[in-house]
C-alpha cells in the first residue's frame, strides 16, 4: 500500500552524520474487531542507544478536538444518527521525507533471512505526535474544501473524534444529504469512511455491505449494536448502555483486581453513576487499608465487592434512549442537577437524562466511615433502580 518504502539491508546501510531512529514494533489481536483482528504497534516509547526515545524529542501538539463528552452530548441531540470511522486513517497522512529516518523499522520475512530496513512513510502509531496530525490534517480538509458543501465543513471539523464519526440530522433527507457530503469531502483527502451504522436503515440505502457496520443488509435487528466510542448503541431500539467487562471467577479478590474491574466500567455519559461512584468507594477504603497490591483484602471488603461484582451483569439490562429530544422539538428546557424536558408544537414532550457527574469526596484523616452495600435493594421489585448505602462508624 506503499505505507513504508524499503531502504536497504542493516549490513549495507551507512548513516554518517544522518539522525536515525529504529523503532520497535509487534502484533495486536484483536479477535472483536469487525474489519483488522490483527494490528501493528509501535512502540515510540522505548529507550535508544542514547537512553532516550523518539517521544522524548517529539512534541505532543495541543488539544484542538472536542471533548468526548461535548462530542457524545451533540450525538444525542440527533433526531437521525449517523456513525463511521475513517479506513486507515493514519496510514492516509504522510511525513515529510525529512522525518521518515526517524521512522524506521527492521523485518525479515523468516529467521534465515536478512534483516531489512524499512521506513515508515506515513503517520505512525505509538508517537506522541501522531495524534495531534492527524486531527489537524482533517481540520485543515474542512477548512480547505468544506465550503463546497452545505453543512459538511462544520461537521468534519467538530464530530470527528480521533477516526471516529459521530452526527447526525433532524430528518432522514437531512441525514442522507449529510452522508453524500461527508462522503465527497474526505474523500478529496483521500480518506474512506466505513463501518456506517444509523438508527434509520433508510439513510444506508445505497452504501455497498461492505461499508456497513458488521452486516449485509441496511436491517438492524433489536439487540444488533456497535461500539461508539466505548458506549454500546443498539440500533434497532436506538438505545444506549454501558457494557460491563466479561466476569471471571477470583479465587482471592487483591486490590490490584479489583482496580482493573473498576477501570473497566467506562461511562462517559455518567449514565450509571451511582454503580461507578460505589465501585470507587470501595477503592478509597482500599487505600486506606494496610494491604499490598497482591495480597488478599480484608474479608468485610472482599463480602461487600463479591456482592457488587456478582450482581454486574444486571447493568445489561439497563438502557436509555439515545435522543433526548422528542421528534421536531419546538420547545426545550435545560436542567442543571435534574432531568432535561423538550416539547413540539403538538404538546408532546419527554425528559431524558443527558449526562451526570459524580466526584467521590476525600476523606480526611481519622474520618473514615463505614460503607455496607445491600445487594438486595438494588433492584426493587417494580423496577426501579435506586442504590443503598448505610453508614456507620468502624
Amino acid at each position: 500500500m506503499d505505507h513504508m518504502k524499503l531502504i536497504g539491508t542493516l549490513q549495507d546501510i551507512k548513516d554518517e552524520g544522518r539522525t536515525v531512529c529504529y523503532i520497535l514494533h509487534h502484533p495486536v489481536f484483536k479477535e472483536t474487531s469487525s474489519t483488522t483482528k490483527v494490528r501493528v504497534a509501535f512502540d515510540g516509547s522505548a529507550k535508544t542507544s542514547t537512553d532516550s526515545s523518539l517521544n522524548d524529542s517529539l512534541l505532543t501538539g495541543p488539544v484542538i478536538q472536542d471533548d468526548l463528552l461535548d462530542l457524545m452530548i451533540r450525538f444525542r441531540n440527533h433526531t437521525v444518527a449517523l456513525v463511521a470511522d475513517v479506513a486507515k486513517m493514519y496510514r492516509q497522512v504522510r511525513i515529510h521525507p525529512d522525518d521518515t529516518p526517524l521512522q524506521r523499522i527492521l523485518w525479515r520475512s523468516s529467521q534465515i533471512s536478512p534483516n531489512q530496513i524499512f521506513e515508515l512513510q506515513t503517520i505512525t502509531y505509538g508517537l506522541s505526535s501522531s495524534s495531534f496530525i492527524e486531527t489537524r490534517v482533517l481540520k485543515q480538509l474542512a477548512s480547505d474544501v468544506g465550503g463546497k458543501y452545505e453543512h459538511a465543513g462544520t461537521v468534519v471539523s467538530n464530530d470527528f473524534y480521533m477516526d471516529d464519526f459521530l452526527s447526525g440530522a433532524d430528518t432522514v433527507e437531512e441525514a442522507k444529504r449529510l452522508r453524500n457530503d461527508v462522503q465527497s469531502l474526505m474523500a478529496e483527502g483521500e480518506f474512506e469512511l466505513r463501518k456506517w451504522s444509523s438508527n434509520s436503515s433508510e439513510v444506508l440505502s445505497g452504501l455497498s455491505p461492505d461499508a456497513l457496520e458488521g452486516q449485509s443488509t441496511l436491517y438492524f435487528e433489536a439487540e444488533q449494536k456497535v461500539k461508539t466510542l466505548g458506549v454500546a448503541w443498539e440500533t434497532g431500539t436506538d438505545c444506549l448502555r454501558v457494557d460491563i467487562p466479561t466476569l471471571r471467577e477470583e479465587e482471592h479478590w487483591t486490590k490490584r483486581r479489583i482496580f482493573s474491574t473498576i477501570a473497566q466500567l467506562y461511562d462517559p455519559l455518567g449514565l450509571v453513576s451511582p454503580v461507578v461512584a460505589w465501585a470507587k468507594i470501595q477503592m478509597q477504603h482500599l487505600w486506606l487499608v494496610s494491604v499490598d497490591w497482591d495480597d488478599k483484602i480484608p474479608y468485610e471488603i472482599c463480602g461487600n465487592w463479591k456482592d457488587f461484582y456478582e450482581q454486574l451483569p444486571l447493568l445489561q439490562s439497563f438502557k436509555v434512549p439515545r435522543c433526548v429530544l422528542v421528534r421536531q422539538s419546538s420547545n426545550s428546557h435545560f436542567h442543571v442537577f435534574c432531568d432535561a424536558r423538550s416539547i413540539n408544537g403538538e404538546g408532546e414532550h419527554i425528559v431524558q437524562l443527558i449526562t451526570s457527574k459524580s466526584r467521590v469526596a476525600l476523606w480526611k484523616t481519622g474520618q473514615i466511615n463505614h460503607i455496607s452495600f445491600h445487594p438486595t435493594k438494588m433492584f426493587s421489585s417494580d423496577e426501579k433502580r435506586f442504590w443503598y448505602y448505610k453508614y456507620g462508624p468502624n
